[in-house]
């Protein structure tokens, strides 16, 4: 290969990554228009999602009265729906019946029973980065 093909060569390759780049930068842009459009489609569509931000945000405040929750970060609540499953993969939901919610903060879960007014127990949590496979908590050996 003669010193002038390879300039020529070198050239065509370093045009060919440049437009491979500027085609992924593309395609990762609509990627993130369409995740942005359809994470505000599935807000809107939701026609309970103003409902259930106001029964968390009355459980929240329920137990809020019980324990000292963080002032900084909203929990996330979550209706407990079939408890034998969750019984199955944890021990920490064997206080918990259907209908009793489960709260988790930065650092701990906590299992409440709204019926009773009672918490039923609280284990420590580790929140994972999104970027380590997703938002997954674990609580006492995984509560999920």
């Amino acid at each position: 290969m003669t010193a002038a093909s390879r300039k020529i060569f070198t050239a065509v390759l370093v045009v060919a990554l440049i437009g491979l780049v500027f085609l992924l930068d593309m395609k990762r842009r609509e990627a993130e228009a369409r995740l942005a459009e359809l994470s505000l489609q599935l807000g809107e569509d939701d026609p309970n999602a103003e409902q259930n931000r106001e029964q968390a945000k009355r459980i929240i405040d329920q137990v809020s009265q019980l324990i000292a929750l963080p002032d900084d970060v909203e929990p996330t609540v979550a209706s407990i729906v079939d408890v034998e499953v969750l019984r199955s993969r944890n021990a920490f939901y064997n206080k918990a019946e259907n209908g009793d919610y489960l709260l988790v903060t930065t650092d701990r879960a906590i299992l409440y029973d709204p019926d009773a007014d009672i918490i039923l127990d609280v284990a420590p949590v580790q929140i994972q980065p999104a970027a380590e496979g997703g938002a997954n908590a674990s609580a006492a050996g995984n509560v999920r």
